[in-house]
């Protein structure tokens, strides 16, 4: 993991409170995540393992659709405990989990300006 990389996922975990992880995907492979101080972690390594890896697959079936309808932006999955983001970015897929009370909105804008 670069040192720009992990910095990059420290920088998004201060962008909101509400942020529990941020993590960036590159070439299908978990390259660097940063976890907010002292959240406990919903799912063991191989399930959270086996999450990053789903995200991928996602968005490998959702380009067969970028002809018709566009590039994907972003995708937000709201679950009792936690709210899920997929932001697709130029170099590689940001994955965020947040409380489930969080402004995805915010969220995905604050990190647009970042970008």
């Amino acid at each position: 993991m670069s040192a720009d990389a992990a910095n990059y996922c420290k920088k998004i975990l201060a962008l909101d409170p509400k942020i529990r992880f941020a993590g960036k995907i590159v070439d299908e492979e978990l390259v660097s995540t940063a976890r907010k101080d002292g959240v406990i972690p919903l799912l063991d390594k191989d399930l959270a393992a086996l999450a990053h890896h789903q995200v991928s697959v996602k968005a490998m079936m959702d380009k067969m659709f970028t002809d018709k309808l566009g590039n994907t932006d972003w995708i937000v999955e709201s679950k009792g405990k936690v709210k899920l983001l997929t932001i697709f970015q130029k170099d590689g897929i940001l994955i965020l989990s947040t409380e489930p009370t969080s402004d995805h909105h915010s969220i995905i804008e604050k990190i647009k300006n970042l970008s």
